[in-house]
């Protein structure tokens, strides 16, 4: 049976491609995607869902929005390249309801088995908590994109999802779910070079024609622009890592997130030794196979 996933998303680029893959996987039932702010404002964020399931043909994946700005600070960060709306046609309006309120029913509904994939900051998942903390009892796993071993791309040691709400991802940390994280460490080691983006434009699926053009872009930007050996779609990994979690190499220890350092909020503190005598919390990804990764890529965007 399929492994039924809600996604968590701030829809950029790689939240695209990996809402895409989600939805077109043979072992996944995409069950529905809530939004929030962080690549950019939840409108904007709402509507490249829709455009993205739409254009693909997924009209009946609900995507329900949630959480407008961070539990206690502004929302800031966002980039030109990801602050904008996809031309992809879009035929619906968001699921009327809240974000929040839907993952609390949904969850506390199901039958235990729900994988739970958040791609962004984790507003809406730490409110949902607040709102009923035994969602905690009832997820299978958290699998989330964010966080870091090792440096940041906000800052020296904070990664974006979780330096957007340092304190949202503190609290989803602390609740007691078995978590997995995909953070820098792994994305960085999963880059799509141009011939392998080349392999999946020519898939015969609409959801591979969008996903070609998302990553034309990245291309361009990251690899002709930047220098980089291929684009890296962060969530992505997240997304394959929960069809195949061999593909990670993890190790299960403590983490925290730090909330009040002047020059470290957002950091993820993982405790791989464990020197804080803490349970360990989380299994911390570092490492990834990027051919079972781009195998269930391929799996997701032309079956």
């Amino acid at each position: 049976m399929p492994t039924p996933i809600i996604l968590d998303v701030d829809t950029g680029y790689d939240d695209a491609v990996a809402i895409l893959m989600a939805a077109g996987h043979p072992a996944l039932h995409l069950l529905g995607v809530t939004t929030v702010a962080g690549n950019a404002s939840l409108a904007v964020t709402t509507d490249n869902t829709l455009r993205t399931l739409d254009a693909a043909g997924y009209t009946d994946i609900p995507v329900i929005a949630g959480a407008h700005r961070p539990l206690l600070r502004e929302l800031g960060g966002s980039t030109d390249a990801q602050n904008q709306h996809f031309g992809f046609p879009r035929q619906r309006e968001a699921t009327p309801g809240y974000a929040v309120d839907w993952l609390v029913q949904t969850i506390m509904a199901s039958a235990g088995d729900i994988v739970l994939v958040p791609l962004a900051p984790l507003t809406n998942i730490a409110l949902a908590l607040h709102k009923e903390p035994r969602i905690a009892r009832k997820v299978k796993e958290v699998v989330l994109m964010g966080g870091a071993v090792h440096g940041g791309n906000m800052s020296p040691v904070a990664e974006f999802n979780i330096w957007i709400d340092p304190e949202a991802a503190r609290s989803v940390w602390q609740a007691g779910w078995p978590i997995t994280m995909v953070g820098l460490d792994v994305t960085g080691r999963a880059l799509i070079p141009p011939e392998d983006a080349a392999r999946v434009k020519a898939l015969p699926t609409a959801r591979a024609a969008i996903t070609g053009e998302l990553l034309d872009f990245c291309v361009q930007r990251e690899v002709l622009g930047w220098g980089k050996p291929g684009a890296q779609i962060f969530d992505a990994c997240a997304v394959a890592a929960v069809v195949d979690p061999g593909m990670l190499t993890t190790k299960h220890c403590f983490v925290d997130v730090e909330t009040t350092g002047t020059l470290t909020a957002g950091m993820t503190v993982c405790d791989l030794d464990g020197q804080t005598g803490h349970t360990p919390n989380c299994h911390v990804g570092l490492d990834i196979d990027y051919a079972r990764f781009f195998r269930v890529m391929l799996e997701g965007l032309g079956g």
